[in-house]
C-alpha cells in the first residue's frame, strides 16, 4: 500500500450530482445496483489507482484543476461544505474500540440544506498506533478495508462522495476506492481484479452503505494510511434534529493481508426513525 503523497492544490467547482460513475462529485448508488459485465454489482467505483491497497506504485489522490484534472471520481474538493448550500447541523467524536484498547477515532458529523429536505452524513476516521489485542505475540494494528454506514432505507436517492485531504509526508488521508448499497464486505486481494463484486456476492441493501479503503496505522505490507478521506452519504431528511444509532457505524477488517477478519461497530448519525437491519 505505498501511497503517493504529493497532491496537487484542490481548487475548482464542484460537479452537481449525478448517476454517472465516472462522475466528479456526488455520485448517485443506484437502488437496483449497476449493471456490469456478468450482471449487476450494487458497487461504483471511485479511485482504484492504488488497486485496493495492492499496488506498490501507491494510489493518486483526486487533482482538481480549471480544467478538470484527474483521478476525481466521487471526489469533492472542499469539506467545508462539501456541497453547496448545507451548513453543519451537529459534529461528535466518538472512540472506535475493540479488547478494551481504543484503536482510532470517528469523526461524526451531518450537515443539512435549507429546506430540511436533504441531509449529508459524514465521517472520517483516524486509528491510533495501538495493539488491538494484547493477548497475542507481537502487535497486531487494526486495519479498516471497510467503512460501513447504516439508515437509508426509504431515504433515496442515496449518493455518495470523498474528500481527500494532503497534510504532507505520510500524513495525506488514503482515498475512497469504491462504494455501495450493500451490507456485505468483500475482501479484495492482490490476486482479485473484481472492483465491482457481483450481487451474488455482495447483495444489495439500501439501507447500507459501504466504502472501501485501506486504513493501517502500521501496514504489513511496509507502508501505512492512519486517515481516510471524509466519507459521505447524501441522503433524504427532515428537521429532525439527529440522534445516534446504535451500531450505525461498523470498520471491518477484512484480512487483506492476512490478518483475522474482524468488525466494531459504534453508535452514528442516521435519518429519523433509521435501523440497522440488513
Amino acid at each position: 500500500m505505498n501511497r503517493k503523497s504529493i497532491l496537487s492544490s484542490l481548487f475548482g467547482g464542484l460537479a452537481a450530482v449525478s448517476g454517472s460513475a465516472m462522475a466528479t462529485g456526488f455520485v448517485t448508488l443506484p437502488a437496483t445496483g449497476v449493471p456490469v459485465s456478468g450482471g449487476t454489482s450494487a458497487y461504483v467505483t471511485c479511485n482504484l489507482t492504488g488497486n485496493f491497497g495492492s499496488n506498490p506504485a501507491g494510489s493518486t489522490p483526486p487533482t482538481f484543476s480549471p480544467n478538470g484534472g484527474a483521478n476525481n471520481t466521487c471526489a469533492v474538493p472542499s469539506n467545508n461544505p462539501p456541497l453547496t448550500g448545507y451548513s453543519q447541523v451537529v459534529s461528535t467524536v466518538r472512540n472506535i474500540v475493540i479488547n478494551n484498547v481504543t484503536i482510532g477515532t470517528v469523526t461524526d458529523r451531518v450537515l443539512r440544506n435549507a429546506a430540511a429536505t436533504s441531509c449529508i452524513y459524514a465521517a472520517k476516521i483516524r486509528l491510533n498506533g495501538v495493539d488491538y489485542n494484547p493477548a497475542v505475540a507481537g502487535t497486531q494494528y487494526f486495519e479498516v478495508n471497510d467503512f460501513q454506514r447504516a439508515g437509508f432505507r426509504n431515504r433515496g436517492p442515496v449518493a455518495v462522495a470523498y474528500n481527500f485531504v494532503t497534510r504532507g509526508g505520510a500524513q495525506s488521508d488514503e482515498v475512497l476506492y469504491r462504494a455501495g448499497l450493500t451490507k456485505t464486505a468483500v475482501v479484495h486481494l492482490s490476486t482479485d481484479l473484481t472492483a465491482q463484486p457481483l450481487t451474488s456476492v455482495a447483495p444489495l441493501s439500501t439501507n447500507w452503505v459501504d466504502f472501501t479503503s485501506d486504513l493501517n496505522f502500521m501496514d504489513p505490507d511496509g507502508s501505512s494510511m492512519r486517515d481516510s478521506s471524509w466519507f459521505y452519504v447524501q441522503s433524504g431528511c427532515t428537521s429532525a434534529a439527529p440522534t445516534a444509532v446504535t451500531g450505525a457505524l461498523r470498520f471491518r477488517q477484512m484480512g487483506q493481508e492476512g490478518q483475522p477478519p474482524l468488525e466494531i461497530s459504534v453508535p452514528g448519525y442516521a435519518p429519523a426513525g433509521a435501523n440497522t437491519t440488513p
